[in-house]
C-alpha cells in the first residue's frame, strides 16, 4: 500500500474515534476502582481471547504501579477461561513485550498507564507483529467486548517466562554496537521508579559506560517524582549530572517508553530535539536509499532540517504510536517519532534503547552533548492549553477554528486537530485525550514568532467559541 493510500485513511481514523467507546489513542487507561478495575481486565482478556481464536498465545507485560498485579490477575483470568493462553513476562517494557510477541506469541497486552500518576492504570494491546492495535484492530476488539462472547471448548493455561528482559538487554548491546563505537562516559539514569529501572543502567553498564543509579528501584507509587519525564520534574537528576560530572542524564517514565535527555551542564534537551538527533544519526547508517520519517502533526520543523539534509522524505502522521506505527508499515519509515521525544526503530516505542544510542552518537561525533544539540537549528515552542466549558463539542469548535484564521498561512491540517503553517513556523490546536481541553502548541524561529502564532490561535480559538 503506498503512502498517499495511507494518507487517504486519514478520514476513516477520523470516522473510527468516533465511534470508540473503550479505547484512545493506543489502549485505554484510568483512575484505578474508579472505570478502571479487575472487571474491565478480565472483559478486555475474554474478548481479546475471543477475538483471536482458541489455543492462541497472549504475551503479558506489565509496570510496577501497585494495581498491576490485580489486573493482571484478572486479564489472565479472562484470556484463560476464554481458550487461550497467557503467557506472563512481568515488569517489563513495552518494546520488550513487543519483541516477546513477535518471537512467540499471537498478540500482547502490557498493563500500564505510561506516564500518568499511580493511581493510574490501563491496557495496550498488541497484535502478532508486536506493534500496537490499528484504529480498525481497536474496533474490532471493542464490538466483541460490547457485545456476546462465544461459548468455548476447553480452557486456556498460564505459562510463566522470566528471562525477557534480560534477551531485551542483548538486543539493545547487539544494536548499539554494531552501528556506533562505544566510548565509555559517565552516565546518571533515572529509572523513574518504573520498568526501565532495572534495564538501562544493566544495559548502559554492559556497553562499557559508568553509571550513576537515581531512582531505579520499582517504585509503584513513584515516590520520588512524578512519573513523566518533563523538564520540570527532573530538577534532582539535571543536579546529579552536574555533582557527579556527567556527560549525560536519562530519564524514564512508569512503563519505560518513553526517554528524557539532560545535557553535561544539566539542561533539559527537548523531545523532539533528541528525537530529531537520533533519527538523523540512525538514518545515517542506513542503507535505504528512499529514506523516510514519520512524525506526529505535533512534531517540530526541525525533522524538516534534519530530512533535507538526508534527503528524506517526512510523513507527518496524526498524535499516538498505532499511527506512526502504520506509517512504518505502510510507507516504509525507517523510523518514527513523537514530540515528547519517543522514537520507534522496530513496532514500538523504544526506552532503554535509545540511552545506549545517544550515548554512541556522542562517541561518533566526539562531542559533548550540549555541543550536539547547539549544532542543529533552534527553534521555539510555546506549549498551551485552555479549559473547555462543560458539554463542549470538540469537533464542532475546531471545525468553526479553521475558519476563523487568517489566510496568510502556507497550508492547514485537520488530519488531528488543526494545523497551521506559516514561513516562520506554525500552531497546532488538538483536543486532548484524557482532560475536557484543547492543547496549543506554537512554534517559530524567533521565541517572539511562537508567541505571535500563540496569540493567533488563542484569538481564533475563543472565537469560534463564541
Amino acid at each position: 500500500m503506498s503512502c498517499e493510500n495511507f494518507t487517504e485513511k486519514f478520514d476513516e481514523y477520523k470516522k473510527i474515534r468516533k465511534q470508540k467507546k473503550l479505547f484512545g489513542t493506543f489502549g485505554f487507561r484510568g483512575v484505578v476502582n474508579e472505570g478502571m478495575g479487575p472487571e474491565k481486565a478480565k472483559r478486555t482478556g475474554a474478548a481479546l481471547a475471543d477475538y483471536l481464536g482458541e489455543e492462541k498465545t497472549i504475551a503479558i507485560g506489565k509496570d510496577p504501579r501497585i494495581s498491576s498485579p490485580m489486573l493482571e490477575e484478572a486479564l489472565i483470568e479472562g484470556i484463560i477461561e476464554h481458550g487461550c493462553n497467557a503467557l506472563t513476562l512481568g515488569i517489563i517494557t513495552p518494546n520488550t513485550l513487543s519483541l516477546e510477541v513477535g518471537r512467540q506469541a499471537d498478540a500482547g497486552v502490557m498493563i500500564t498507564a505510561s506516564h500518568n500518576p499511580p493511581e493510574y492504570n490501563g491496557m495496550k494491546c498488541l497484535n502478532k507483529t508486536g506493534m500496537g492495535f490499528s484504529p480498525e484492530e481497536d474496533l474490532a476488539l471493542e464490538k466483541i467486548y460490547f457485545g456476546d462472547l462465544k461459548q468455548i471448548t476447553r480452557k486456556g493455561k498460564m505459562i510463566t517466562d522470566t528471562g525477557a528482559s534480560d534477551r531485551y538487554r542483548a538486543h539493545i548491546v547487539r544494536y548499539v554496537t554494531r552501528m556506533f563505537p562505544v566510548t565509555p562516559m559517565k552516565i546518571v539514569v533515572d529509572g523513574g521508579g518504573g520498568s526501565a529501572s532495572t534495564v538501562t543502567p544493566e544495559t548502559l553498564v554492559a556497553l562499557g559506560h559508568k553509571v550513576v543509579r537515581f531512582n531505579c528501584k520499582y517504585d509503584g507509587m513513584f515516590r520520588e517524582r512524578n512519573p513523566e519525564p518533563i523538564d520540570a520534574n527532573l530538577e534532582k537528576l539535571k543536579k546529579l549530572v552536574v555533582a557527579q560530572g556527567a556527560d549525560m542524564g536519562v530519564a524514564h517514565d512508569g512503563d519505560g517508553d518513553r526517554t528524557a535527555f539532560v545535557d553535561e551542564n544539566g539542561k533539559f534537551v527537548q523531545g523532539d530535539v533528541s528525537a530529531s538527533i537520533l533519527a538523523d544519526h540512525i538514518l545515517r547508517q542506513s542503507k535505504d536509499k528512499d529514506k523516510k520519517i514519520a512524525v506526529t502533526i505535533a512534531f517540530s520543523n526541525l525533522i524538516r532540517d534534519v530530512a533535507g539534509k538526508l534527503g528524506a522524505e517526512v510523513i507527518f502522521t496524526p498524535v499516538g504510536e498505532p499511527y506512526l506505527a502504520q506509517a512504518k508499515l505502510l510507507c516504509g519509515a525507517q523510523v518514527g517519532l513523537e514530540e515528547h521525544g519517543s522514537v520507534l526503530i522496530d513496532w514500538s516505542r523504544e526506552g532503554p534503547m535509545l540511552a545506549g544510542v545517544m550515548a554512541g552518537i556522542l562517541s561518533k561525533v566526539e562531542m559533548t552533548f550540549s555541543e550536539l544539540v547547539n549544532s542543529y537549528p533552534k527553534y521555539h515552542q510555546i506549549k498551551d492549553a485552555k479549559t473547555l466549558p462543560g458539554g463542549t463539542n470538540t469537533d464542532v469548535i475546531l471545525e468553526k477554528l479553521k475558519t476563523q484564521i487568517p489566510g496568510d498561512y502556507d497550508r492547514i491540517s485537520d488530519m488531528d486537530g488543526v494545523r497551521v503553517d506559516y514561513p516562520d513556523g506554525w500552531f497546532l490546536v488538538r483536543a486532548s485525550g484524557t482532560e475536557p481541553k484543547v492543547r496549543v502548541f506554537s512554534e517559530g524561529r524567533t521565541g517572539d514568532i511562537a508567541l505571535r502564532l500563540n496569540r493567533i490561535a488563542m484569538e481564533g480559538l475563543n472565537r469560534a467559541m463564541e
